[in-house]
């Protein structure tokens, strides 16, 4: 990992990203701009599973849409919500593999943006891909989420800058 990598902030009750004292079930990822993107490395454990041994589709569905969703953010320098997300399982990914969740900005329209991103694992392989569609947040509400948001030192603030 680049020390000088660029974090994102955290909502603490996120399931993605949350903080385990405000949010037990929460995955607790931390998300850094990456080139032209947003990344995240994440383990898989057995409390992830579907079926035995297997990671959930869900829960590959909910990091992938974090990842994408803050990759369109970071890009468009805006607060952005999830209005479409599509996933594509390419194969079952073992609990216990580590992975690396990367997601890039695709295009910019008025109201939205575009993004895609993949799951892969450090031999190259893919394990599920998505694209999605996410839509700007008014600026009144994009300031309320702004506020409760956690910014640690060097975390990525874009709205103020």
């Amino acid at each position: 990992m680049n020390d000088r990598a660029k974090y994102l902030p955290t909502y603490q009750g996120c399931i993605v990203c949350g903080d385990p004292a405000a949010n037990p079930n929460s995955l607790n990822l931390r998300f850094r701009s990456a080139g032209d993107g947003v990344e995240v490395d994440f383990t898989p454990g057995t409390v992830h599973e579907g079926y035995k041994g297997i990671v959930h589709g869900g829960v590959l569905c909910a990091v992938l849409d974090e990842t994408i969703g803050w990759a369109a953010t970071v890009a468009r320098r805006k607060y952005l919500m999830t209005g479409e997300l599509a996933v594509r399982f390419l194969r079952p990914l073992a609990t216990g593999t580590p992975v690396i969740v990367r997601g890039r900005a695709t295009g910019h329209e008025a109201r939205y943006s575009l993004a895609e991103g993949e799951v892969v694992d450090r031999l190259g392989n893919v394990y599920a891909r998505a694209a999605g569609k996410f839509f700007v947040i008014p600026d009144e509400k994009a300031r309320e989420v702004h506020d409760y948001l956690t910014f640690r030192e060097g975390d990525v603030d874009f709205l103020d800058d």
